[in-house]
């Protein structure tokens, strides 16, 4: 008999939802180029601009407000770098990111110094929460843009985005958030953000790999990310890829849709698994357990374990965990999150992260936590 595989990896990658890949199908039949006149590039056309509308009104901006991109790593990258570059004040060169950003906004900002400007790495408490202090300090008459996710890819801690880019506005600046996990969650309009810049992507919620947005708060010039054709409002050159977008559109719609019900459902099922945990396993410790958080993300470090063993172990046990960002999870590196958090060392190196959906069973989860149990138990012994 095949063994049962419980999928809880979905900070990761979400499988695509039976709502997007009807949609993605549906584009698929009229995958014309829509930058042609002729018929089928119409037909192609008022599929993406179906799809702008759409997301536009989920983000709180107007349609012309949404630009499409390849993922969220692109969407971070042309938020900074395209204002960056399209900045013509001379007088502020300064880029605050927070300590716990995604690496796509990281070496955006890092990528920047190289152009002559200056990039100030905010520091967090040990839940992972920005200090309002030295951020404080920080913005200044010199600071051109501040990017600070709503919501932590590795720990699910959310940053208070509306009070920070209040803050951002007041000194000029300009404010991005990455909202890739947050989007199937939390009400991500810039509206009541507050913010200039906010980037989504598709497979954290649901729609296919390869597709993402940018939303933009009135007119900010930004630079292109890629140069050739005039496509995204001369954002982003190339043919835009309207099943997937298509995809994305309808996968956000079902996520407002049902964002609330599944929220409260998924933060219940999380309490009950945390709670087994921390009973099951000495000196477990949740990180970021004392702030707010998304609804669908455990992060675990747990002494006397290294990453690597434990997520084998698990795999071998049927269960898809990660140790932080899957997009260098693959390393087994201590993680930067965990590590800026101020983390003891000895901690860093037993992480593990587990995410939910709104499909995830309650049966599912008591599983994992027995096979979770069984599995530092083993590898303790062997120590």
């Amino acid at each position: 008999m095949m063994q049962e595989r419980i999928y809880l990896d979905h900070a990761a990658t979400t499988p695509i939802s039976a709502t997007a890949r009807e949609a993605y199908l549906q584009a698929l039949e009229s995958d014309y180029n829509p930058s042609s006149l002729h018929a089928e590039g119409r037909t192609a056309h008022a599929l993406l601009d179906d799809a702008r509308d759409r997301v536009a009104f989920a983000l709180g901006v107007p349609r012309k407000n949404v630009r499409f991109t390849g993922g969220g790593s692109e969407s971070d990258s042309l938020a900074i770098l395209g204002v960056a570059r399209a900045s013509r004040e001379r007088s502020r060169r300064r880029i605050l990111v927070g300590a716990t950003e995604h690496h796509a906004v990281l070496h955006a900002a890092r990528a920047l110094e190289r152009e002559g400007f200056e990039s100030v790495v905010l520091p967090v408490d040990r839940e992972g929460r920005i200090d309002d202090e030295v951020y404080r300090r920080e913005l200044d008459e010199r600071t051109l843009l501040v990017s600070i996710h709503l919501a932590n890819n590795e720990t699910g801690v959310l940053q208070p985005i509306a009070a920070l880019a209040a803050s951002a506005r007041a000194a000029g600046a300009l404010f991005h958030t990455d909202a890739v996990q947050a989007a199937r969650w939390l009400d991500c309009s810039l509206a009541a953000l507050g913010g200039d810049l906010l980037s989504i992507s598709g497979h954290k919620l649901g729609a296919p790999k390869g597709v993402g947005a940018l939303a933009i708060r009135g007119e900010i010039p930004l630079e292109p990310s890629i140069y050739g054709g005039g496509q995204e409002y001369g954002a982003r050159a190339g043919t835009e890829n309207v099943p997937g977008i298509y995809a994305l559109a309808a996968a956000l719609d079902l996520a407002v849709e049902r964002r609330a019900e599944a929220a409260a459902k998924v933060a219940a099922l999380r309490a009950r698994f945390e709670e087994r945990a921390l009973q099951s396993i000495s000196g477990l410790h949740v990180n970021g357990g004392g702030a707010e958080r998304l609804p669908n993300i455990s992060s675990f470090a747990i002494p006397a374990i290294e990453s690597e063993a434990l997520l084998m172990r698990l795999d071998l046990d049927g269960i898809a965990a990660s140790a932080g960002s899957a997009c260098t999870s693959g390393l087994f590196e201590p993680s930067h999150v965990i590590a800026a958090m101020g983390l003891e060392p000895t901690l860093q190196r037993g992480v593990v992260r587990f995410s939910f959906a709104p499909e995830t069973e309650e049966r599912a989860l008591a599983l994992a936590g027995e096979v979770l149990v069984r599995a530092v138990d083993r590898l303790r012994a062997t120590r």
